[in-house]
């Protein structure tokens, strides 16, 4: 079973599956090789480039939070309660009022109207439905966008020490989040596979940023693409040619012809 992160690993930077890749997953999937997209997205941004790759098969979303089957049927679904989507959302805008904030809850973006958001927008092809102040939402996640990147190690260091008890990850390109306990990728990697009766030492998984490592050090094969953080490198067996470069592709047909 193969695991893998899109944005940086899996995609190229015009945010497409290359056709050569697309074309060898189509081929690993057939013989019963489920390649399963393991992402920071919501399901809406995922499935279209499920079918650019031309396979069925469950996806993961919202970093671990959300596992859904083939069908498009619920597997897992872990989220934050109302309580703690709120005070995230409220601590958040207090402390920096700059920073780009908003929430997923199910199949829903709910955010606030700025150029951030319209980016983002435009590179998953979703749209953001109006953030409520007063909405009690149990969120899958809250997003932080910000600008600079370089500002993301200390928010990562401060979100942490205020919300302890929540996950809080950063997965690249200015994008932090905070989720529910044990919505990581690696426990929902480890619940997917118990759930189709595949031994996770017989899993491959690929990434590139800080909230895949986990995952990479759970699967029984961990790659990182070679353009991924310092701190993912680390945690994997194995490096990849990068993204560019369609390292997933070249590894895969090294493992499985």
């Amino acid at each position: 079973m193969v695991f893998s992160d899109l944005d940086g690993t899996l995609l190229n930077s015009a945010h497409h599956v290359p056709a050569a890749t697309a074309q060898y997953l189509r081929v690993l999937s057939a013989p019963g090789v489920p390649f399963v997209i393991v992402t920071a997205r919501m399901p809406q941004a995922a499935y279209p480039l499920q079918e650019e790759i031309g396979i069925s098969s469950p996806i993961i979303c919202y970093g671990g939070a959300l596992t859904l089957d083939a069908r498009h049927q619920i597997l897992r679904s872990v989220t934050l309660s109302a309580t703690d989507t709120a005070r995230v959302m409220v601590w958040v805008q207090k402390k920096w009022p700059d920073v780009s904030c908003s929430l997923y809850a199910q199949n829903t973006w709910y955010a606030p109207q700025d150029k951030l958001v319209e980016e983002e927008s435009r590179i998953t092809g979703v749209t953001a439905q109006p953030l409520v102040c007063n909405q009690k939402v149990r969120a899958h996640k809250v997003f932080l966008m910000v600008r600079e990147s370089e500002r993301c190690p200390q928010m990562l260091e401060q979100l942490k020490q205020a919300f302890s008890a929540l996950c809080v990850s950063y997965s690249g390109f200015g994008h932090i989040e905070i989720t529910a306990p044990g919505a990581c990728k690696a426990q929902a990697l480890q619940d997917l596979c118990q759930q189709l009766h595949i031994p996770v030492s017989q899993s491959v998984a690929f990434g590139d940023s800080l909230n895949d490592a986990d995952m990479l050090r759970a699967a029984g094969l961990g790659v990182a693409v070679a353009n991924a953080a310092a701190q993912v490198r680390a945690a994997a067996d194995r490096i990849c040619p990068s993204n560019e470069e369609e390292g997933v592709r070249q590894t895969l047909q090294e493992l499985f012809g």
